[in-house]
């Protein structure tokens, strides 16, 4: 009789433990984890780079070499991440990639503002923005990688999108880089879940196979390590693999927490997350990404990816 009140009691603190971890119902009286106003949230902007001084920058890749592009996009966001969208020159072959045959690459990293007003992109170079509080500004660029002549500085006219400004609450909590902590996945229909410390989309994916007729392939490795979102409308994943998939995103429902992205070079490579999500703060925050998969027999299931993030 002792040991079956003993395994009752073991059975009540796991169950209770992985309800605790997945974190379905939030504490209404729970704040955000992280409040903290952003570092950079002044100096958050994108830039637009038109055609007509064209910036060239190169990207050397191990499975295909050297590939020439211009830069088209550079974008500062309040937690200090930057990220550079490139677009391969026309005179190039077009080679798959996992973005669908896309031209688009892009370099992100982390970036400090100097005494001088300055910005160092750490691994891309040093840029100077003056009036970006307009709608165009003058930008000047010393790049230090992705070209032939670094320290060459360069200043060419740019559009400039300055954040949305939104100062609700929700945005202001959601506008940051978020670490993840931990990964649960559900399939209608399927008794109970997949949990991981992380998030390994490969190991998820071979889960998400176990019940379903997905036939996506996936480097090995695919692990995202901290999320981005941005007042200027980016969210990005980013990868330990020092890749990225970058998107934009709109709120839905500011006031339910649901949100839309789309990513920029269209299909991510993920067939089963749709590009619909929401976000529930507390501790930890919740980000819920969406999507549905094919049974094998011809029904769709739904499917969600609850990520923990502080």
């Amino acid at each position: 009789m002792k040991k079956n009140l003993l395994l009752l009691a073991l059975l009540t603190a796991v169950s209770f433990g992985f309800t605790a971890c997945g974190g379905d119902k939030e504490d209404e009286t729970s704040k955000p984890s992280n409040q903290t106003e952003q570092k950079y949230k002044d100096d958050a902007v994108k830039l637009e780079f038109n055609d007509a001084n064209p910036i060239d920058y190169y990207v050397v890749d191990e499975e295909t070499g050297r590939t020439d592009y211009t830069i088209k996009e550079l974008e500062l966001t309040e937690s200090g991440y930057y990220f550079v969208k490139l677009e391969k020159k026309r005179n190039q072959e077009v080679k798959a990639t996992r973005a669908g045959g896309s031209e688009i690459q892009i370099v992100w990293g982390m970036y400090t503002k100097r005494e001088d007003g300055s910005f160092d992109l750490a691994g891309f170079g040093y840029v100077t923005i003056v009036g970006n509080g307009n709608s165009s500004a003058q930008v000047t660029i010393n790049l230090v990688t992705g070209t032939e002549n670094p320290n060459t500085t360069v200043t060419v006219t740019v559009t400039v999108t300055p954040p949305n400004n939104n100062y609700s609450q929700k945005n202001q909590n959601l506008c940051r880089a978020w670490d993840i902590i931990s990964t649960r996945v559900q399939i209608e229909g399927v008794s109970g879940f997949y949990q991981e410390q992380g998030c390994n989309i490969n190991s998820i994916l071979d889960y998400i196979k176990n019940y379903s007729d997905v036939k996506d392939n996936l480097k090995p490795n695919t692990e995202i390590e901290t999320i981005v979102f941005s007042d200027n409308g980016t969210f990005a994943l980013l990868y330990k693999n020092s890749r990225t998939d970058k998107a934009t995103w709109r709120w839905v429902n500011e006031q339910e927490g649901t949100l839309r992205y789309d990513w920029d070079f269209g299909d991510m490579g993920y067939s089963f997350i749709d590009g619909t999500a929401s976000v529930t703060f507390g501790n930890p925050t919740q980000l819920k990404l969406f999507g549905t998969v094919d049974d094998g027999k011809g029904e769709r299931k739904k499917v969600t990816a609850t990520i923990n993030i502080k």
